[in-house]
């Protein structure tokens, strides 16, 4: 990658180029997998203005942004990824991994992934679960890659005509 590559935590002011990852993100990821209804409403309430913010103003979301190259801003730099975290039974989740498409392949998604472990780390923690819709190889690939391991698949109790969720877990 030719451009300057930064992992922070979110702010405020990032709440668009969040969403505009998972607005970019999402619809060829999961049309194929849960058609384009599904999508259209999971856009509508995990990927809007009031949600995406809740997440950054709680202090749960990071950001991969970008510096210089021909994608840049006018400010000089790019929201490219995004990882958003919370925690289910006590324990750290990483509830949302996205990367814009264009991005995919470049070591953005790594790059997040290393700042996620390293903070859960510094705060204590021992594990990182997460979850991806089953039949979504993309993920399922790059969640091995990193070391996680799958412990668990679950019906969607919202959606049950829906693939699995798979749950996977990593040391940190």
């Amino acid at each position: 990658m030719n451009e300057e590559l930064l992992i922070r935590e979110a702010v405020p002011s990032d709440t668009e180029g969040v969403r505009a990852v998972g607005l970019a993100a999402w619809p060829p990821t999961y049309t194929p997998l849960a058609g384009a209804r599904y999508v259209e409403s999971r856009l509508a309430v995990w990927w809007s203005t009031q949600s995406t913010a809740r997440g950054i103003a709680a202090g749960n979301v990071l950001v991969a942004e970008v510096a210089g190259g021909p994608e840049a801003s006018g400010a000089g730099s790019r929201i490219v990824g995004m990882a958003g975290l919370g925690e289910r039974g006590g324990v750290p989740v990483l509830w949302k991994l996205y990367v814009l498409p264009s991005y995919h392949g470049r070591g953005v998604g790594s790059a997040l992934m290393a700042a996620v472990r390293a903070r859960l780390k510094a705060a204590g923690a021992e594990r990182l679960h997460l979850e991806y819709m089953a039949g979504n190889e993309r993920a399922a690939a790059f969640y091995r890659a990193q070391g996680f391991r799958e412990f668990a698949r679950t019906p969607d109790p919202d959606h049950p005509e829906l693939p699995d969720d798979v749950w996977m877990e990593a040391a940190l």
